[in-house]
């Protein structure tokens, strides 16, 4: 499309930019073939026989994967760039415009009140579905969904020969804690188990997905390929399930040199895309602990450090449609002899740790119950579980080298002192007349987590803080 330049409608700008990358593609005709979240197209930048271009309609993005890795951006506004005149330049951006409204048959109107009609039929605009959550469903259904998971599910092999020869678990107890696999069809266990219910709403790890032909719903679960771990309370009901993670995901985290703009995403395939104003400045596939410099016409702006998420998190299906985030709360691990509710144990001493697989090979060792927090900011779940028993006295076994420092991994600079976590153990128990004691080990000669001490054959030193007895 050829015209004068004229200055473009605030109105006719904003329907551009609203615009999906998808809807562009399919108005300008082009194959495209569904992968995953995906859909892949020949590159019009370069050459090519296979498909590299791919476009991602939940994120409003587009990226070649082939020749021109520095094809890529957002909007559709950008795709057009690419499409008509091969690169992304600013300039551009008023005849962009143009073009977008004519291929999606949109009237294209100016401040000097002319218009500009499309003879092409308008489409309509993608999109994207709603996925609310749902407040949390009553406990009696969550344990009930819970129970039914447990019976449909079974422990892979691989996951079956961590727990026996990296952990060192029995048979018979993997079978008493009930350790599970994350399916591999996780839609069929979902569909089994609403059969059983009149719904899963509000249930955290299952959620309502739509089908696509949009002809209907079903329900589906969220979560990766890992080991399910139980999170139970002091009854041995199960209250939640922790997912051992087989890959953890990556988390680019940018470090800006002066104020620039950056942004950075890490997609399925391990591939880091970093955009500056919405142009596409990097893309390069990533590891785990790479740190990566970002430059601009030669000059740096800034680095990407890239960082694994937690190897253990929470079976959630929170910002799902019908899905519910997961209410961390604490673990109580009984020895197997004492399982499931701990009926038959003394629980004047308790253990105190964090992490309910730790908490269980813990108690094996003990002989004692173990509450167990997820992480040292939650303290104080452990306490609240803790004393629902009723102790005596606690044992605060921290792992070794959270004695000294950890890093909060998901707020960087923020440091987290697991020390005034111990005093405030400390101070918590004692207003309520209970003794403790402090478990320690040498890290460096022994092992890192109270886990792997006991699995390693050695036991920690205990030391009086304070004795009510």
């Amino acid at each position: 499309m050829d015209s004068e330049q004229k200055i473009l409608s605030e109105e006719t700008v904003n329907f551009a930019k609203s615009v999906n990358v998808f809807d562009l593609a399919k108005a300008l005709g082009l194959p495209l073939s569904k992968t995953g979240r995906s859909y892949f197209t020949n590159c019009f930048v370069h050459s090519e026989k296979t498909p590299s271009l791919s476009i991602e309609p939940g994120k409003n993005r587009f990226h070649c994967f082939g020749q021109c890795t520095d094809t890529g951006g957002t909007g559709a506004i950008s795709f057009m760039m690419y499409y008509q005149w091969g690169k992304f330049d600013e300039s551009l951006f008023p005849k962009a415009v143009e073009e977008v409204c004519y291929y999606m048959g949109y009237t294209v109107t100016y401040v000097d009140g002319s218009d500009r009609k499309s003879d092409r039929p308008a489409r309509p605009l993608f999109v994207q579905s709603q996925r609310e959550d749902s407040p949390l469903a009553e406990p009696q259904l969550v344990a009930a969904v819970y129970r039914s998971l447990i019976d449909k599910l079974s422990l892979k092999k691989e996951h079956l020969d961590h727990l026996l020869h990296e952990r060192k678990m029995t048979t018979d107890v993997i079978r008493l804690r009930q350790y599970r696999s994350y399916p591999d069809k996780p839609y069929l266990i979902a569909r089994d188990i609403s059969d059983e219910f009149t719904t899963l709403e509000g249930v955290p790890g299952f959620y309502e997905s739509v089908k696509k032909d949009s002809s209907g719903v079903y329900w589906n679960m969220s979560g990766t390929n890992g080991i399910l771990i139980p999170v139970r309370n002091e009854y041995g009901v199960v209250q939640g399930f922790q997912l051992r993670v087989e890959s953890p995901m990556l988390h680019p985290v940018i470090e800006v040199i002066g104020e620039h703009p950056l942004k950075a995403e890490i997609s399925d395939g391990y591939v880091l895309t970093v955009h500056y104003k919405k142009r596409l400045i990097y893309s390069g596939k990533v590891t785990g602990n790479d740190q990566i410099p970002i430059q601009i016409a030669g000059e740096t702006v800034g680095k990407v450090r890239i960082k694994k998420r937690n190897k253990y998190i929470w079976l959630s299906s929170n910002e799902k449609r019908k899905g519910s985030k997961i209410v961390p709360t604490y673990h109580v691990a009984y020895p197997p002899e004492a399982m499931p509710d701990g009926s038959t144990i003394d629980c004047s001493v308790v253990d105190i740790t964090e992490g309910p697989l730790k908490g269980d090979i813990m108690s094996e060792f003990t002989g004692r119950p173990a509450v167990c927090f997820p992480g040292l900011s939650q303290w104080t779940l452990a306490f609240e579980g803790a004393m629902k028993l009723q102790p005596k006295k606690v044992i605060l076994a921290i792992d070794g080298d959270a004695i000294r420092t950890v890093v909060n991994k998901d707020k960087e600079d923020e440091r987290v002192e697991a020390g005034e976590v111990i005093r405030s153990f400390i101070r918590a128990f004692s207003a309520e007349g209970v003794s403790i004691d402090l478990a320690l080990w040498d890290i460096a000669s022994s092992a890192k987590g109270i886990d792997d001490l006991y699995l390693a054959g050695l036991r920690p030193q205990y030391f009086p803080i304070i004795d009510f007895s």
